[in-house]
C-alpha cells in the first residue's frame, strides 16, 4: 500500500500543506516541525511526488474564491464551508463576488493572480468561457472550477490546461429523477420548469434531466413548459407570471435554483395561488430557512460540505503538483410540504 502525504501529516499532527512546506525546507515552518516531519517521512518511507518537490516555498497561504452571487443562499453557504475547510489546512480565503457579471469576474481573477496574491483560485464561472479564464489558463494558474463547467474551444497548451482543471460539482441526476417521480406520482401532468439560463451547461442539464424523467413517467412533452430565468429572484417572478398566464397553466412548478423559487412564491402569492393547494412547488438548491416557510419548501439539496472539502482537496493537490482531482457528490431530494396532488384545494374544501 502506497505511503501518502496524508499519512505523514496524521503521524506528525499537522496539515498536508505543512508537510509539503516542511519537506521543501520552507522557512515559514519552524525548524522543530521541519525536523519532525522529515524524520517521520523517512521512518515510514514516504517519498514526495516529483511535482511536490517543486512547490514554491514563498506560498502566500491564501486561496482565492470567486463566487457568482454571494446573495444566493447556496453560494453563501458554500463559501462559508470552503473558508472553514481551508482554515483547517492552514489557508486563508480571499472571497470575491462577481455578481453574475463576467467582466467583474475577470477583473477579480486578474487581480488575485497578479503578483501571486493567492496560491490558486476556486471559481464559480459566470459563463462557459471568458477572456479572464483564458488568460488564467495561459498563465498556468492553479484553477479549480466549482458548480458550473466551462466550454474550452480549440487546441493548444492553454486549452489543454483549462480542460485539465479539476471540476467540483454535484451530480443531480438521481435527485431530479426523484423529483419527476414525485410529481408524476402525485398526478401532475402540466408542469412548468423555471430553468437556469439555457445557454449554459447547468441550465441545459437541469432541464434535460427533469424533462427526461417526466417523460419516462408518462407526462406528455406538450404539457411540459420550459422558460429560462437568470438565477435571480425577479426572473423567477416573471417566468411564473408567464406560466400562470397560459390557457392551461401548470399545476406544479420546478424552479432551477433557490432564488428563482422565492421569486415564484412571490408571484404565486400575488396571483392568489396557494402552495400546495393550487400549485405544487419544488426548488433546486435547499436553504437553511426553507423549512420555516408555510408550507415548508421541497428542495433538491446540494452536498455543500462535500463540495467544499472536495474543492479544497483539489486545490491542495494542484499546489502539490499531483494529478487534478475532480468530484461529483450526489444531490438528494428533501421532501417537505409544498407538493400535493392537483385539485388538492377542491378536495380539502369538500372536507
Amino acid at each position: 500500500m502506497a505511503i501518502r502525504m496524508r499519512d505523514v501529516a496524521r503521524l506528525a499532527g499537522v496539515s498536508e500543506a505543512t508537510v509539503s512546506l516542511a519537506l521543501a525546507g520552507s522557512p515559514r515552518i519552524s525548524l522543530a516541525t521541519r525536523e519532525r516531519v522529515t524524520d517521520i517521512a523517512r521512518q515510514i518511507g514516504y517519498r514526495p511526488h516529483a511535482g511536490a518537490r517543486s512547490l514554491r516555498t514563498d506560498s502566500t497561504r491564501a486561496l482565492g474564491l470567486v463566487i457568482s452571487d454571494v446573495a444566493n443562499p447556496f453560494f453563501a453557504e458554500l463559501a462559508g464551508q470552503i473558508e472553514r475547510t481551508a482554515a483547517a489546512e492552514g489557508y486563508s480565503v480571499v472571497l470575491c463576488n462577481s455578481d453574475e457579471d463576467a467582466q467583474r469576474q475577470d477583473g477579480y481573477l486578474s487581480g488575485l493572480l497578479a503578483g501571486s496574491q493567492v496560491d490558486g483560485v476556486m471559481l464559480v464561472p459566470t459563463a462557459t468561457m471568458t477572456p479572464g479564464i483564458q488568460a488564467a489558463g495561459a498563465s498556468g494558474a492553479k484553477l479549480v472550477l466549482l458548480d458550473r463547467p466551462i466550454v474550452v474551444p480549440g487546441r493548444g497548451a492553454t486549452a489543454d490546461r483549462l480542460r485539465g482543471c479539476p471540476v467540483v460539482r454535484a451530480s443531480a441526476g438521481a435527485a431530479l429523477a426523484e423529483v419527476a417521480e414525485l410529481l408524476a406520482g402525485l398526478g401532475h401532468r402540466r408542469i412548468g420548469i423555471i430553468a437556469p439560463p439555457l445557454d449554459t451547461p447547468v441550465g441545459q442539464e437541469r432541464r434535460d434531466l427533469l424533462v427526461d424523467g417526466l417523460l419516462a413517467h408518462g407526462v406528455s412533452r406538450a404539457d411540459i413548459t420550459v422558460l429560462a430565468g437568470d438565477f435571480r429572484q425577479p426572473s423567477g417572478e416573471r417566468v411564473t407570471e408567464r406560466l400562470l398566464g397560459q390557457s392551461r397553466p401548470p399545476t406544479a412548478l420546478f424552479a432551477g435554483d433557490g432564488l428563482m423559487a422565492i421569486g415564484a412564491m412571490k408571484a404565486l402569492r400575488r396571483a392568489g395561488r396557494r402552495v400546495p393547494h393550487d400549485v405544487s412547488l419544488i426548488a433546486f438548491d435547499d436553504a437553511p430557512w426553507f423549512d420555516l416557510f408555510d408550507p415548508p419548501l421541497t428542495a433538491v439539496a446540494q452536498p455543500v460540505a462535500e463540495l467544499a472539502e472536495a474543492a479544497v482537496r483539489a486545490m491542495l493537490a494542484l499546489l502539490r503538483g499531483e494529478p487534478p482531482v475532480s468530484a461529483n457528490p450526489p444531490c438528494h431530494l428533501v421532501r417537505r410540504g409544498s407538493c400535493a396532488p392537483p385539485g388538492y384545494a377542491a378536495t380539502t374544501a369538500e372536507h
